[in-house]
């Protein structure tokens, strides 16, 4: 049987209480559990099998898990934000999927009684993970809910820490995985419960322009994977007219979001507009870059 090592980046989350509670009453108890970070309420102190790696002052995701890895002992490294809570048979059904040979298993995160700009941000960041979606293959990972052989992690070096923001440094270890042909499952039954303190629309609307700012990046490191997208190319000659284009693009993307899973149309629908119009910011985030590296 594989044994888990769970690593949780946290900086004073309010949710780690909730979320070591749900990891003590796992169906399949992990090896250890390892928070890397700062937590100000103590939380971790009610649960004494906990290890807690305290930094001196707050540091990236990347950085953080970084440190968990180096200290894990488990066969495969489990990883969670700290403000997503994982139902009892999440570990469980992660673990099913590597013992079937799958070294780089993606969770999904649940819809429920999030209020309206949890949600949209929800299905904005993380559409492809949605227990809405279809189980399968997946290009890129979210590192809120993410199982990776250890071995597999230590030999890629874990996450780049040139990655400041939460907004680019998973993604760019699946695509170092996908050139390695490691190619990353999606199981739609290892559900967390992402308990997101964006519950507005400016904050909505600033992290999805956090993910657009690094998506540049992205596209010039892996061109064999992501090519050179055409709403680029159209800035790169005629700015204006990709200014003008990116209502229609960001319309061809929701489209596509909800027809791929009619569950979350069916249910979901009236996030439809709040959706849209943070994904602009992702186009909004990506001029910003364009025009600091051209």
């Amino acid at each position: 049987m594989l044994t888990a090592s769970v690593i949780i980046p946290n900086l004073h989350s309010p949710h780690l209480g909730a979320v070591l509670t749900a990891l003590s009453q796992q169906t399949t108890p992990p090896l250890e559990v390892i928070v890397v970070g700062q937590d100000r309420y103590g939380f971790h102190v009610a649960h004494p099998a906990v290890r807690m790696l305290t930094t001196p002052h707050p540091v990236p995701p990347a950085v953080a898990r970084n440190l968990g890895l180096a200290h894990a002992r488990g066969d495969v490294c489990c990883f969670l934000d700290a403000d997503c809570i994982p139902q009892a048979p999440w570990l469980e059904r992660l673990l099913a999927r590597q013992m079937e040979g799958d070294a780089v298993v993606v969770g999904a995160v649940a819809l429920g009684n999030e209020r309206f700009w949890q949600r949209c941000d929800n299905i904005a960041a993380m559409a492809p993970f949605l227990v809405t979606a279809p189980r399968g293959p997946r290009l890129y990972v979210i590192s809120a809910n993410l199982a990776i052989r250890r071995a597999l992690l230590l030999q890629q070096c874990g996450f780049d820490l040139s990655f400041r923001y939460a907004s680019g440094e998973d993604s760019d270890l699946a695509f170092r995985l996908v050139l390695q042909g490691h190619t990353p499952q999606f199981e739609p039954t290892a559900i967390i419960h992402h308990e997101t303190s964006r519950d507005q629309a400016a904050k909505v609307w600033r992290h999805i322009w956090l993910y657009g700012t690094q998506w540049p990046m992205l596209v010039d490191r892996y061109p064999q994977i992501l090519g050179l997208p055409f709403w680029r190319r159209s800035y790169r000659t005629h700015p204006l007219l990709a200014w003008l284009l990116i209502p229609f693009w960001t319309l061809k993307d929701v489209y596509k979001l909800y027809s791929a899973q009619p569950a979350l149309l069916r249910h979901h629908w009236p996030t439809l507009w709040g959706v849209y119009w943070v994904r602009i910011a992702w186009y909004v985030g990506q001029i910003v870059a364009f025009r600091k590296h051209p």
